[in-house]
């Protein structure tokens, strides 16, 4: 029966000597380097839109869609 680290080890450490681990873990950081440039995105994207939201209302307003 196969191991099942070395099919897909947590930390790498099964590939850290050979160049598929090396590949493997370079894909993993890059993938890793993306994901956290693009929740950064989203999240300063969100702050400037509440931002906006803050400044563009005068304080104490709210507006609803619900017409009674």
């Amino acid at each position: 029966m196969m191991n099942s680290r070395r099919i897909c080890p947590a930390d790498g450490s099964q590939y850290k000597d050979s160049a598929v681990g090396l590949v493997f873990m370079e894909s993993a950081a890059g993938l890793a380097m993306e994901t956290s440039k693009v929740e950064s995105a989203v999240r300063n994207q969100a702050e400037a839109k509440l931002n906006q939201l803050e400044h563009s209302k005068p304080a104490g307003t709210m507006t609803t869609s619900c017409k009674r």
